[in-house]
């Protein structure tokens, strides 16, 4: 029941959206409802999430935070796997499978990651974003989503779909652990960002710059193609913002 409710939430805020005027921009045509999210997101990610994540690293040592985000990163393969056989990609399909084996496995529940190290089978994600987007919708309307930053009207819904039926979370009855889980992740997320933090700071416009970094690194992700502009932005799997690749 909770899923479902929080799958209707976000669908009405998408059907709410196309009431709202649009502005000039074909890829940001909801920029103004986008400005005052991003507003709010920085607000809550100044004073929420930046000093818990700033005690994590400073608690943690560096190959500790190294095992619990590959744990992450390998539950993050079981809905990598569902899209690569959505998406038709047998060779990416067996190589997905073998490294969730290999690490579930040889690397005691993927804290260690003896994919990449012994078997060369590098880390990698796939999501239902990229998948609706090989399936046809390739131009989706940029929007913020509330807590979790930038994302598409199609990778919204794909992340809302992928969270309720590809990943092991909603499997958990108890509440207190999957929003331990989930806040763990949240928090993982956030301290891994800090090195961004200067970048984003030499910005002009924080809003356009996050905007723009995500919309080139989904198409890169989705064609393999850079923009004609030459921005060389594109950094694999690296979050633009905390929301930018969902809590896996």
């Amino acid at each position: 029941m909770r899923l479902i409710a929080t799958l209707s939430i976000f669908t009405s805020s998408l059907i709410l959206a196309g009431c709202i005027h649009k502005g000039p921009n074909p890829d940001d045509p909801y920029e103004s409802i986008n400005r005052n999210i991003h507003k709010f997101n920085t607000a809550f990610d100044a004073t929420m999430l930046k000093p818990p994540a700033r005690l994590y690293k400073w608690a943690l040592p560096a190959a500790v935070r190294a095992s619990i985000n590959n744990v992450y990163d390998n539950v993050n393969m079981i809905p990598t796997v569902c899209n690569d056989l959505l998406q038709g990609d047998w060779r990416y399909a067996i190589r997905d499978t073998g490294r969730f084996a290999i690490n579930s496995t040889l690397g005691i529940g993927g804290l260690f990651d003896v994919a990449d190290t012994h078997a060369g089978l590098p880390p990698r994600s796939n999501d239902l974003g990229i998948t609706f987007a090989k399936w046809g919708d390739k131009k989706s309307p940029y929007i913020v989503i509330p807590f979790l930053g930038p994302s598409t009207i199609r990778d919204g819904m794909g992340m809302m779909f992928e969270y309720t039926f590809l990943t092991p979370y909603p499997y958990i009855n108890n509440d207190a652990v999957i929003y331990g889980l989930l806040g763990l992740r949240y928090i993982d997320l956030r301290s891994q960002l800090f090195e961004t933090d200067r970048l984003m700071d030499e910005a002009l416009d924080k809003y356009s710059f996050l905007r723009d970094a995500y919309l080139q690194h989904r198409n890169y992700r989705i064609t393999g193609t850079m923009p004609e502009d030459g921005n060389s932005y594109v950094e694999e799997d690296a979050n633009a913002g905390v929301g930018s690749d969902y809590v896996s």
